[in-house]
C-alpha cells in the first residue's frame, strides 16, 4: 500500500496544505484537487521529537501549523505495521498516522486514485515484488 502510495505520489507536484482540521477524532488536510482524512491516532513529530498529537489538549490551536505545507513524501509509518503512513512534510516535520481500529480507515483521495488504509487489512501491505509484476 504505501510503495503504491509512493509512486502515485512521485507523480504530482507536492500536495500544499490549504486547509487543516481537527473536529475529535476526524483529521482532515485538503488541498488543491486532493483530500486526506484520519479518524485514527495521528502525531506531528520534528527531528525525533513529538510537537503536538491528536490527544493534545487544544490540538485545535496547533493544527494551523500544518496550512501552507506540503506533503513531499511518504513512508511505512512502522515496520511492524505497514499500512499507515508517515507524511514528511515541507517543514522537515512528520505526520505519523496510527490505525486503531479496522472500520475507521484512513483515506487518501488524489486525482484519478482513493487510498484507503485500515489495520485489518492484509492486502494493505507491500509485499516484496510489489510493483515488480503490476508495471508500478
Amino acid at each position: 500500500m504505501i510503495q503504491h502510495l509512493r509512486n502515485a505520489l512521485a507523480q504530482l507536484p507536492p500536495l500544499r496544505i490549504a486547509s487543516a482540521s481537527f473536529i475529535d477524532p476526524s483529521l482532515s488536510l485538503i488541498g488543491p484537487g486532493w483530500a486526506f482524512n484520519s479518524v485514527s491516532a495521528w502525531r506531528l513529530c520534528e527531528n525525533g521529537v513529538l510537537l503536538f498529537g491528536w490527544s493534545e489538549k487544544n490540538v485545535e490551536e496547533h493544527i494551523g501549523r500544518l496550512v501552507g505545507n506540503s506533503i513531499v513524501s511518504v513512508e511505512a509509518q512502522s515496520r511492524f505495521l505497514a499500512g499507515d503512513p508517515a507524511f514528511e512534510l515541507s517543514d522537515g516535520s512528520w505526520l505519523e498516522v496510527f490505525s486503531d481500529y479496522p472500520i475507521d480507515p484512513w483515506t487518501l483521495r488524489l486525482p484519478g486514485m482513493t487510498f484507503v488504509g485500515s489495520p485489518s487489512d492484509a492486502t494493505q501491505v507491500d509485499s516484496p515484488s510489489v510493483g515488480s509484476q503490476d508495471g508500478d
